[in-house]
């Protein structure tokens, strides 16, 4: 079996005895509460962030802590592995990717490869999962590097808040829409498209089914099959809803491959309570 590591970042929906169960090395996000910084998944757990949403705190998201990461790399090159394969979430969203090449630098690490997917979430999940599957099989680097650049070349995701109120809290939509989009009673649908630079706004609808057509829709659009992809149904505190979603999916789709997460903490952060996402992986 190769001696490679596969590390990823928080935003992959598992908690730090799943990842580690499977093989990966999860490294925390940090999250920012009332002037007090945490882990995510190391001191804050989903549960204990929803806990605080719902005590209206305004939560901030950062990349990982930079004496951690110096850490981490440290115990890395300790390790001698033949090589790091690292999938960080996308750059556009996040300085995850920056701090991993400086941390890297830094400690003169040579046989390591970091990799902006462009993505979060359940893409890297799905990557990071068969990566460490492709190690035990004895896949070299490159391999393993090809199958990440088929699945993040070819991925879609969008989110669906309940409101607007914890976008707005958190600075990310002026009052004025959120006052505007609650008085007409407007669903926003936000969509980071492949390769994304930003989550922009996909459209608006006034029903949950028009919301969930508008996506499948805009699925078929980016050739989701259920010979070619698998769906993953993301949601904070809103299971009613992600069951709805997976139905009306299932209904479009087939019996497309499909899995239930939790939303992770740099979505949930931001989205609020009664958030769901939706995000296509191509299977390989």
């Amino acid at each position: 079996m190769s001696n490679i590591l596969i590390v990823t970042d928080s935003t992959i929906c598992m908690t730090v005895e799943e990842a580690k169960a499977a093989g990966i090395e999860m490294v925390p996000l940090s999250v920012l509460v009332d002037g007090q910084e945490y882990r995510d998944q190391v001191n804050l757990s989903s549960a204990e962030l929803v806990a605080k949403l719902r005590a209206k705190a305004v939560p901030k998201t950062a990349q990982p802590n930079l004496g951690l990461l110096d850490e981490l790399m440290k115990q890395w090159k300790a390790e001698n592995y033949d090589h790091i394969i690292v999938f960080s979430l996308s750059a556009h969203l996040s300085g995850t990717y920056q701090a991993f090449r400086l941390a890297a630098t830094e400690n003169d690490l040579t046989n390591i490869t970091i990799v902006d997917t462009l993505t979060l979430a359940a893409p890297l999940r799905h990557v990071t999962v068969r990566a460490v599957e492709m190690v035990k099989a004895g896949a070299s680097v490159d391999e393993i590097l090809a199958m990440g650049k088929t699945v993040f070349d070819d991925t879609v995701s969008y989110l669906y808040p309940e409101t607007l109120e914890q976008l707005n809290r958190s600075g990310r939509v002026s009052n004025g829409v959120t006052l505007l989009s609650s008085l007409l009673k407007i669903k926003p649908i936000l969509v980071l498209e492949n390769a994304g630079v930003k989550i922009d706004k996909l459209g608006t609808a006034r029903t949950e089914t028009k919301v969930f057509d508008m996506i499948i829709e805009d699925l078929k659009k980016n050739n989701i099959t259920k010979e070619t992809h698998k769906l993953y149904v993301l949601h904070c505190e809103a299971l009613d809803t992600a069951n709805r979603a997976k139905d009306a999916l299932v209904a479009a789709f087939g019996d497309i491959a499909l899995e239930t997460l939790e939303l992770p903490a740099v979505l949930a952060a931001h989205a609020g309570l009664g958030t769901i996402a939706i995000q296509a992986a191509r299977i390989v």
